[in-house]
């Protein structure tokens, strides 16, 4: 039955085309002649537009002399004869016509599925908004048991910021500043997380850069001049306060910072050129400042070895791959002594070193980088990496127990330092020191994980008796 019902359509769907085509004597009008009606409407338009004031009359009289000079030279071109359709073209009309229908109907019994039945385009996006409404729920109940994990585990900064993404992930802006609060108050304000709870300060103020969140974006890009959010948001912390050019500068500094195709590329222009618009400021007199062109260039570098580069690598030899890469890594030091002030050139550097093993090479990059920015967490991790000898065991260097210290009072959850700050107490000779540690840790591992039993023999080591 449906295969009648399809031939039916299709047969009325061609008769409805083809029809026309009968008509072949028929003169067709000229294009001109639709011409001169859209210059008509184009007058009648720019006379309303004059009686609304919305342009003046010197503009006015200027476009009615170029209509009515368009409308001459069509009125010109409607006088020659009319164009008829020619026969030949009317039999292929025809004959494509008539063989459509039969060649989509052979291609959806080739490729179609007849048989499977239709669900309704209303119903289809009932059923996607139910299984949205689904996965909100349950997001959003997820959400409530963990915010009653934490009521019983106040501490848990991994838990924290969990918390406060999953609430700016539901849009509740106000209850996530509260999250990220206690994210910055367990990590001793770590810059690493002051772009994100800036940034809620921002949603939650309903797009109004405070005080609060302009503090935390201008720590941020102190310890990073590439980040391109804090490099917007202060932007719009200047235009908001009516300090134009600086907001300008600021969005021009961070187009300078970004890739060509970043998806923010566009609304920055926009802005900028509304807002130098408003301000009467030409936005060409805005240029990049200096030293974020002199970053921006020195991050390009260092990116790494382009697809050609890494061509041209696989066709070395072990040893002068090995020469190339120590080149490259030697050209990014010479350009770090020149620039010290570079976090981030010297974490790179730093881990380049110590895949390279020289050690001695990698730790003094690394401490470099953790003196700049003693206060965040991952380039401690970094350094601490570097320090840790496999060989060593429980007896490894001091500094590096030193660094776990100052990573766990800065992340009181970090697992690494949980155990390694319990292994300094033990050595120590801190038992309870030691046990506290690894209990907060056992405490954190599925009681089925490996990593547990493996805390949990540690206890019974240094089990003292009742």
């Amino acid at each position: 039955m449906i295969w009648v019902i399809l031939l039916a359509m299709a047969a009325l769907a061609a008769a409805a085309l083809l029809l026309p085509l009968r008509r072949t004597t028929q003169a067709l009008p000229a294009r001109s002649a639709y011409d001169l009606e859209v210059y008509r409407d184009q007058l009648a338009e720019l006379e309303r537009e004059r009686a609304r004031n919305l342009i003046g009359e010197a503009e006015a009289k200027a476009a009615r002399a170029e209509i009515a000079r368009r409308m001459l030279a069509a009125a010109d071109e409607n006088a020659a004869p009319a164009i008829k359709p020619g026969r030949a073209r009317g039999w292929i009309a025809w004959t494509l016509g008539a063989a459509a229908p039969a060649v989509a109907l052979a291609l959806y019994a080739v490729l179609g599925s007849p048989n499977v039945p239709s669900v309704p385009h209303a119903e289809r996006r009932v059923a996607e908004a139910t299984a949205d409404e689904k996965a909100r729920a349950q997001v959003t109940r997820m959400v409530a048991t963990l915010a009653e994990r934490l009521q019983q585990n106040p501490d848990d900064l991994q838990g924290w910021l969990l918390l406060g993404r999953s609430l700016n992930a539901l849009g509740r802006y106000g209850e996530a500043v509260t999250a990220w609060r206690r994210v910055m108050a367990l990590s001793g304000d770590a810059v690493e997380h002051a772009g994100s709870f800036a940034e809620t300060l921002v949603q939650a103020a309903g797009g109004v850069v405070t005080p609060e969140a302009r503090t935390n974006f201008e720590r941020v890009l102190a310890a990073d001049p590439l980040d391109v959010r804090a490099r917007f948001y202060l932007g719009l912390a200047h235009a908001q306060a009516g300090e134009d050019r600086a907001a300008l500068q600021m969005w021009t500094d961070l187009l300078a910072v970004s890739p060509a195709d970043a998806p923010w590329v566009a609304d920055v222009r926009q802005r900028i050129r509304e807002t130098a618009a408003t301000a009467g400021i030409d936005p060409a007199s805005i240029a990049p400042s200096p030293e974020v062109v002199r970053a921006a260039e020195a991050a390009r570098r260092d990116r790494g070895p382009s697809a050609a580069d890494v061509e041209a690598m696989r066709r070395l030899s072990p040893e002068a791959r090995r020469d190339m890469v120590r080149g490259m890594v030697e050209g990014l030091a010479a350009r770090l002594e020149a620039e010290p002030g570079d976090v981030e050139g010297w974490r790179r550097l730093g881990r380049a070193w110590h895949v390279l093993g020289e050690r001695d090479k990698a730790v003094a990059a690394i401490a470099k980088a953790a003196a700049l920015a003693p206060d965040r967490v991952d380039v401690l991790t970094d350094y601490a990496e570097i320090l840790f000898d496999e060989s060593a065991g429980d007896a490894q260097d001091p500094r590096f127990f030193d660094l776990m210290r100052q990573i766990l009072k800065r992340d009181p959850d970090n697992a690494d330092a949980l155990w390694y700050v319990g292994i300094a107490e033990a050595r120590a000779g801190n038992r309870a020191a030691a046990a506290e540690m690894w209990r907060k840790l056992r405490d954190r591992l599925p009681a089925d994980s490996p990593e547990r039993a493996h805390v949990e023999q540690r206890l019974e080591t240094i089990a003292t008796p009742n």
